[in-house]
């Protein structure tokens, strides 16, 4: 069973940068407000290996015991910084960390897009998305296909679907580089 009786403190980007020293991967999320969302993102990212989830200060949940709750560990183990976005967005940018919007809208097919190597994914709360500011400091955008009538994703799902693929096509990339 977690015990949530000691909340984690949030972290420093710059202590996050600092400890990695390489390939870096971080989840950015504009405006979400679900606890029951942020928990699910801390899960998918520590099982697929993220280095920090960003939360602004303001319009954003952070971590309360619901989300540690539903995070069964994640809240612990993944850094949240919770930070104003535009200087974290900046800081990623001048490190070198590419900025990949999960959007409707976006240009590729998240599975055509190379998401290896130093990246952050921005995605977008529950009710109104990625912020058009926030999307046009993208270096790119990439959209989940959808077919049926729902036109978006709940934003957990989201962040699972491009996680996994990151991680596959980072799987993919080792395997060639030990082949003969």
């Amino acid at each position: 069973m977690l015990d949530i009786s000691e909340t984690p403190g949030y972290a420093s980007l710059e202590a996050i940068l600092e400890r990695t020293k390489g390939e870096v991967c971080v989840v950015i999320l504009d405006g979400v407000q679900d606890p029951q969302n942020l928990g699910s993102i801390l899960r998918t990212s520590d099982a697929a290996g993220v280095d920090a989830v960003v939360v602004p200060r303001k319009e954003s949940v952070g971590l309360t015991a619901t989300v540690l709750r539903v995070s069964m560990g994640g809240g612990a183990s993944v850094p949240v910084v919770r930070e104003n976005l535009y200087p974290s967005v900046k800081l990623l940018r001048d490190e070198g960390v590419r900025l990949v919007g999960v959007d409707p809208s976006g240009i590729e097919n998240y599975w055509d897009k190379d998401l290896t190597g130093s990246v952050a994914f921005i995605l977008g709360g529950e009710e109104r998305g990625i912020s058009p500011t926030l999307l046009g400091k993208c270096n790119s955008s990439i959209r989940i296909p959808m077919t049926g009538s729902i036109k978006s994703l709940n934003v957990g799902v989201s962040a699972a679907l491009v996680l996994y693929e990151r991680l596959r096509q980072m799987n993919k990339r080792a395997r060639g580089l030990h082949k003969g």
